[in-house]
C-alpha cells in the first residue's frame, strides 16, 4: 500500500512522530522537516512515499532540499 506524506501542508510546529518538528526550509521557504542522517548529507524533507509491504516499509523521498552541514 502506497501513502504520501506531505510536510508542506502541517502547520509549523507540529511533531510528527519518528520524523520531528515542522519548520520553515531555509533553502526554499515551504514546510518541512529536518533530516540529518548518520551518513549521508543532511536535507529538509517536504514530502515522502511510504509503501507498506509483507516484509516491512519502504520510505523513500519526494521532495526534499540540501541543506549545507554544521
Amino acid at each position: 500500500m502506497l501513502s504520501v506524506e506531505d510536510f508542506t501542508s502541517l502547520p509549523k510546529g507540529f511533531v510528527v512522530p519518528q520524523e520531528g518538528r515542522v519548520d520553515v526550509c531555509p533553502q526554499c521557504g515551504r514546510r518541512g522537516v529536518e533530516e540529518r542522517p548518520a551518513c549521508g548529507a543532511p536535507f529538509f524533507l517536504h514530502r515522502q512515499v511510504l509503501d507498506v509491504r509483507g516484509d516491512g516499509m519502504l520510505v523513500e523521498p519526494l521532495d526534499r532540499c540540501a541543506l549545507l552541514p554544521n
